[in-house]
Parts: structure tokens; sequence; C-alpha cells
């Protein structure tokens, strides 16, 4: 049997029977390995006594030492222990929190757990005790109904430690394997990872001292460890990404940062997928107005960085102009011209219905006072129109019916946008090729040992749906690519 093989049935049968808390034993296991302390936290009746209790009989015949509320004193050679936990931990009794103060300094490499139903914002106020301790374990509050059921037809005693001792780690493995875990390589994806997340609390001014980056790169080295690799992969880091950094504010950015940074690493090589995407329906758009719209020429002018048509509209006795984008005429968009401030008016609603007369409707809040009245709330971001009524529809002024100049621009654009479709195809078919790979190569990773399957499904499920629009943006531009060959374009 493969030390992988091992560990993952060790880990499975740490986690008979009681559902929903395997990554939580398995990352507070991965801790213990390291040799690092850790807190525990769990509700009244989460399961807290029974991890703990499996914890300690996941390494063969461990000499434990458990301090609860109501112990003295603890022992003065910790070193005679293998495992030391602290229960039922309550910041307002001092002799416990110094106890756990002292049992941090004096515990010599011995793994030391503090356990408690109190939120670790609020147990782990002190300094000298929260920057000691490598992480937060976080038991669920709850139990999904699937959960409940696999607990309730479960026969066997879920209090009961019956792990096979063949797979238990011995004192010798605990000590043989702490240098050869040290050995183990970072990878670049896994150093970008905690370089990022680095600069993320720094610019949330969230303090993780130097100490616990080491603390926490050696948990993703005996994570490869473990899976058999020399080298630690990006999903080696995956704990990184969920509640073990003890406030729920510091959990909240550095968890939605996490997934943010892995999809940035993951297509690093690909980095516009990322960006704003390709405008294909612009593209469609675009094609539809060279193909299925007159030739005509309008009596137009340059506003607002547009070729635009202008038109005066009288609103409660007040004639006012506004400007509407030469692109919109004969088809059918609803669209918000521009108004005399060079702003787009979001009180103002225009649609040519693919005709040269624009249909204006206003929102019904202008219709007493005005156009020019409270102008710019109604161009804040946050501003939104009431309901629209119909107002008026006014013709377009054409100067010149199948204008050869129109002709020759159309066509000039149809080559242009023959090109465009070309390099664009050809750019997002790779792109969409590199997205399949990386996807399938990501996919191959889920059953690692020690990886955040919940974490690592919402990545792989963002990688997809990018994948996806991608895909999207290709099926429209052959559409487009397949309109213009059409009309021998």
């Amino acid at each position: 049997m493969t030390l992988k093989q091992r560990i993952t049935n060790l880990m499975d049968e740490l986690a008979v029977g009681i559902p929903e808390r395997e990554y939580c034993i398995q990352l507070a296991f991965l801790t213990m390995i390291i040799g690092e302390p850790f807190y525990i936290y769990g509700r009244s009746g989460s399961g807290k006594a029974i991890v703990l209790d499996r914890l300690i009989a996941a390494f063969k015949n461990a000499k434990a030492l458990k301090v609860g509320r109501r112990q003295q004193e603890v022992p003065a050679k910790l070193s005679e222990y293998d495992i030391v936990v602290f229960q039922s931990y309550d910041p307002s009794n001092e002799n416990m929190k110094n106890w756990v103060q002292i049992a941090l300094q004096d515990r010599d490499g011995t793994p030391l757990i503090v356990s408690g139903d109190i939120r670790p914002e609020v147990a782990l106020t002190r300094g000298d005790i929260i920057d000691k301790l490598a992480l937060t374990v976080c038991l669920p509050d709850s139990i999904s109904p699937a959960g409940l059921c696999s607990l309730l037809t479960n026969p066997e005693d879920v209090t009961a430690t019956n792990i096979n001792p063949e797979l238990t780690i011995t004192k010798d493995e605990f000590k043989k394997w702490a240098p050869e875990i040290r050995k183990v390589n970072f990878s670049q994806d896994s150093l970008s990872m905690i370089g990022k997340l680095a600069d993320l609390c720094d610019k949330n001014n969230i303090y993780v001292s130097i100490k616990k980056w080491l603390v926490l790169s050696q948990l993703a080295k005996a994570a490869a460890f473990f899976n058999g690799r020399t080298e630690t992969s990006l999903m080696d880091t995956s704990f990184l990404g969920t509640g073990i950094w003890g406030r729920t504010i510091t959990n909240n950015i550095l968890t939605d940062g996490y997934k943010k940074i892995a999809v940035e690493i993951l297509l690093k090589d690909i980095p516009e997928t990322l960006e704003k995407r390709y405008d294909a329906d612009d593209l469609l758009r675009r094609i539809k107005r060279i193909l299925f719209t007159t030739n005509n020429s309008y009596d137009t002018r340059e506003y607002a960085g547009e070729t635009c048509v202008s038109y005066k509209i009288n609103i409660a006795g007040e004639s006012t102009p506004i400007y509407v984008p030469l692109r919109y005429i004969e088809t059918e968009e609803d669209f918000n011209p521009y108004n005399e401030l060079r702003q787009v008016e979001k009180r103002i609603r225009c649609n040519f219905h693919n005709t040269t007369s624009c249909s204006v409707a206003i929102d019904s809040s202008i219709k007493g006072v005005g156009l020019r009245t409270n102008t710019i709330r109604a161009n804040s971001p946050s501003f939104k129109p009431g309901k629209f009524e119909d107002y008026a529809t006014l013709p377009t002024y054409i100067l010149i019916e199948n204008d050869p100049n129109v002709i020759a621009k159309k066509k000039a654009e149809a080559e242009l946008i023959r090109k465009e479709i070309n390099d664009t195809m050809a750019k997002e078919s790779q792109n969409l090729m590199q997205l399949r790979d990386i996807y399938r190569d990501l996919k191959k990773n889920r059953c690692e040992l020690f990886c955040n399957q919940v974490l690592f499904d919402e990545i792989l499920n963002t990688i997809k749906g990018i994948f996806d629009t991608t895909a999207t943006i290709i099926g429209k531009i052959k559409e487009a690519d397949e309109m213009l060959s059409s009309k021998g374009q």
C-alpha cells in the first residue's frame, strides 16, 4: 500500500459516521503532522469531542493530555505528551488563558489543539495566543438534510473510535516525515498564490505574521508530500481559501480573494479571457447595419465622439436638443440619446423600429418640468428612470438616397469586418482549446488528498463559465461570418 493510499484510507476512517466534517478533519490532521498548534471552533453538539478523539486516535499509542475548565494546573513537562488538547477554551478564564500561553511556549513541537464553542474573533483576542496558532478549523454550525439522513441511518455508534491500527501514525514516522516534508519544493503557482494573498492582506490592513506564512507554506508542502509529489501544486494551497483565518471579515476577504487569484493563475497564459470580452453582439449589429439598412446619407454632426443626427424636442414648453448616434437608424434597438451636456440622457428612450423615423418616449417625471431640471441627478450612476410614456415620432432628414459614398463606405467596412472576423476567430478558438485543456487538467486533481472539493468545484465552474462564454462568442462570430458570406461580402 502506498503512503497516499494509506493516508486516504486513514482520512476515510477518521470521518466515518460524521458527515460534512471530512475536510475539517483532514486540515486538522495535516496541521498536527507538521506539529503546529491550531484552534477548533464548533458550537455545542457540532461534533468537536468526536473529532478530537479521532484525531488523537490517528496517532498510534499517542499519550494525550486533555486540559478542561476544571483543571487546576498544566504539567510542567509537556514533552512527556504526544498531543496536548485544551477543551472548552474560555477567554474569560484567566487560568486557562495562561495555561495555553505557557503550553504554546513550552510545547517543543508537540501538536497542540485549542477547542471551544466561542467564535475565534471573540475567543482569540490575545495577540500572544492568536499569533502562535497556525489556523482555525471551523466545524459547520449545522448539517444538511442529506447529511442528517446519513447520520440517522448509520447503525454504528458514531462516538466510538475504531481506527485500523495499521493505518495510524507512529512516533518514528512523525519524526521521519518532518524533514522530508521540508524538502518538498514550492511550485511557481503556489508561490504566486501566497504572494498575491499576502499583497491582498496588506491592501486590506490584515496582519499575518511572516512566521504564520512559513507555517502555512509547510501545510502546502505536507499536502504535496502525502500525494506522492516532490513539488506543490496550486490545489495544495486550497486550504488558504477556506475559513482558517479566524475573524469573519478576514475569512470573507481572503476566501473570495483566493478564488479570484486561483483563476488568474490558472489562466495566466490567456489573461484576455478575464478582461472585457469581445463584443460579438456588436459585431452582428454592425454587419446587420451594413447589409440590411438603406444607403442613404443624412444630415449629421460629430457629437460626444460619435456621428449623430440632431433633433429638437419640446417638453413642458422647453425646446431641448437631443443627439442620436447614426448607427441606430433603421435598427430596432431601444437606446438613450445624448443630451446637450454630451451625456447619455437616461430619461429619454428612442427606437427607430427599422425605419428612419425616431420614436421617442420620456420619463413621466419630466413631463411637467422639462429636461433641464435635475440633470445632474438624472445622470448619476445610481439614477433609475421611472415609467416611460410615448411622446413623439421625429422624422429624419435624408440628404441623398443611395449615396455612392455610403455604398463605398459600407464596402470598406465589410472588408475590415471580414479581417476582424478572421483574426478574432483564430484568437478565440485558441483560447477555447487552452481553456479546455486547463479544465481537463484541473479536473484530474479533484480527488487529490487534502484538496477542498467545494472550493475546487467553484474554481472549476468559473473556468467552465469562461469556456462557455468563449464558445458563445465563437458561435456568434460564425453566425456573423455566414451572414456576410450569404450576401456576397
